[in-house]
């Protein structure tokens, strides 16, 4: 789901001014809070825009979602199991030692290594907690994708 621009503005606006309220003040109904120039005021802008932003971020239509299984591949021996995937530029490594339950999994970006955990975990788990991990690194990134310079 994706708001339109006048429907965008009209959440902010009633976002900022909701959050302006819940401070203890009293604003106008005309009154127009992304024109303020007090901190406080702009400050709840900011809040309501962040707010609508994280919003659109987590309601974004999955219907495209494109589903990444591992595909097991050669043993290294009895006791260890190899698995991977590739997408695009990114190779997933799993490797468990069903014996000793241990689970290691890497992430790599070409040949620059972004993700390693090595636990006591089944591969199940060590799955779930690399889409966490890389969940909130796709936000983190998606925040840090809105870098300025200014002068």
């Amino acid at each position: 789901m994706e708001l339109g621009l006048f429907q965008k503005d009209a959440l902010i606006e009633k976002l900022a001014k909701a959050f302006y309220r819940i401070q203890g003040y009293v604003v106008r109904q005309d009154y127009r809070m992304q024109d303020a120039t007090h901190p406080a005021e702009k400050a709840c802008v900011k809040m309501a825009f962040t707010a609508v932003e994280e919003v659109e971020f987590a309601l974004v239509d999955d219907g495209d979602t494109e589903i990444i299984t591992w595909q097991q591949g050669q043993s290294l021996s009895e006791n260890r199991q190899y698995y991977f995937c590739k997408y695009e530029d990114f190779t997933l490594t799993l490797l468990t030692s069903p014996q000793i339950n241990t689970t290691r999994v890497e992430v790599t970006r070409g040949n620059t290594r972004i993700y390693v955990s090595e636990k006591e975990i089944t591969p199940q788990e060590a799955t779930q907690e690399l889409q966490d991990s890389l969940s909130t690194l796709a936000a983190q990134l998606q925040t840090l994708s809105r870098i300025q310079f200014q002068e």
